[in-house]
């Protein structure tokens, strides 16, 4: 591993200790006036950037790799016409050199050269227009031509290819939906979980692969955040969380292990965003709005607290290749990178150049990716200029 790493503490000062190449920030380094994001100011996405936190217990060894350049990709899907929150995800496909962006009325987007040039999906005669605003895209492990894309407002919400995009074909009766998780341990994939965005005790199951879907949401407990990130562990066994909103809701993460006719809260901590089952098995989860992350290593029947406050922006974490996991820190200016379970983080990019909505990793291209989305009125907000932007970061080498 690189220098980010391999540093050691030589003289202690109030705000961190600082040595050679890097600084591990304990309280209080001051908000960046250079980490604002974009023009937008959507619900949820990049907008004017919030407000910056301060790095909490878990020291952040500060990137060996400040100066050097962001790229833009964004390229041919700069200036397309779109709505409120027109670019709202972007995934990198774990098994190839393959690049898919969702514009919110536009459709799905694929780039196989790095985001030089971008060629919409879906093109078959047998194919269905996807014009929602794309949240997650889930590929099936043993299958790499089939994938899902799940998206809010505009239905359809939950679309399923078995070509690799070329044909995409809607699914069920649901929309407005924040996931899709798929009951993988069934090779015939019949167990589905859709959690309804920003909704209170809204959560749909389909046992027949997403034709149609039941609501079981009124099994949540009435005091529970709402139903927006259901995780499958098995036919029987889900897990839940959501977004804190309302002050007298409480937060954290619900299980079931009778299909979703009874939930227990496991704890008050986790369930922001949708979780990241790791290669060892093991789950993360973000923790509300307060910077921390959980984890599982027994299928969610226990949880433990592994990144305190204020450490951490709550999104989405990833997993690199070998085995580390990704996020960006509290202050919104970089990805940092974790290789023990989320107890010490290093940033590991240069200063983002504004605050992403989501992150990703191509393995093939060896390269980070950002996006964000802006709102400049719902009927008339074309892709941002600088929509999509991606930082090199060879993870074997560094």
């Amino acid at each position: 591993m690189g220098p980010a790493w391999k540093c050691v503490a030589v003289a202690s000062l109030s705000c961190g200790w600082f040595s050679a190449g890097c600084t591990f920030y304990t309280a209080c380094p001051a908000p960046d006036p250079g980490s604002t994001a974009g023009t937008g100011t959507g619900t949820g996405g990049a907008g004017t950037g919030g407000t910056n936190g301060t790095a909490g217990s878990n020291p952040i060894a500060m990137s060996p790799h400040e100066g050097e350049p962001w790229v833009n990709i964004t390229s041919n899907l700069a200036g397309l016409d779109s709505e409120c929150g027109n670019m709202t995800n972007v995934t990198a496909k774990p098994d190839e050199d393959m690049l898919i962006a969702g514009i919110a009325m536009r459709g799905l987007w694929s780039s196989t050269d790095g985001g030089e040039t971008w060629v919409e999906l879906g093109q078959t005669k047998d194919s269905e227009k996807v014009t929602n605003r794309t949240i997650r895209i889930t590929f099936d492990p043993e299958n790499s031509q089939r994938w899902w894309e799940n998206g809010i407002y505009n239905a359809p919400g939950l679309f399923r290819t078995d070509d690799n995009g070329a044909t995409l074909v809607s699914l069920g009766n649901v929309f407005h939906n924040d996931f899709l998780s798929i009951d993988f341990t069934d090779p015939e994939r019949k167990v589905m979980l859709a959690g309804g965005h920003e909704q209170v005790r809204t959560l749909y199951k389909s046992v027949d692969g997403g034709e149609t879907f039941t609501q079981i949401g009124e099994n949540v407990p009435k005091d529970a955040v709402p139903s927006s990130f259901p995780y499958v562990i098995d036919a029987n066994t889900y897990l839940l969380g959501g977004y804190p909103y309302g002050s007298d809701l409480v937060t954290g993460i619900l299980r079931t292990t009778d299909g979703g006719d009874t939930w227990d809260r496991i704890t008050e901590d986790g369930g922001y965003y949708d979780p990241l089952r790791a290669s060892d098995g093991s789950i993360y989860w973000s923790s509300g709005l307060d910077g921390g992350m959980v984890r599982s290593e027994d299928d969610g029947e226990t949880w433990t607290r592994v990144t305190g406050p204020n450490v951490l922006m709550s999104l989405h974490p990833i997993e690199l290749p070998d085995g580390r996991i990704a996020s960006v820190d509290a202050n919104k200016r970089y990805i940092v990178v974790s290789d023990d379970h989320g107890d010490t983080w290093s940033a590991v990019t240069p200063r983002l150049p504004y605050v992403p909505y989501g992150i990703d990793y191509s393995a093939q291209r060896k390269a980070f990716i950002i996006w964000y989305f802006t709102c400049n009125g719902q009927d008339n907000s074309p892709v941002a200029d600088d929509a999509i932007m991606s930082f090199g970061f060879d993870y074997q080498a560094e």
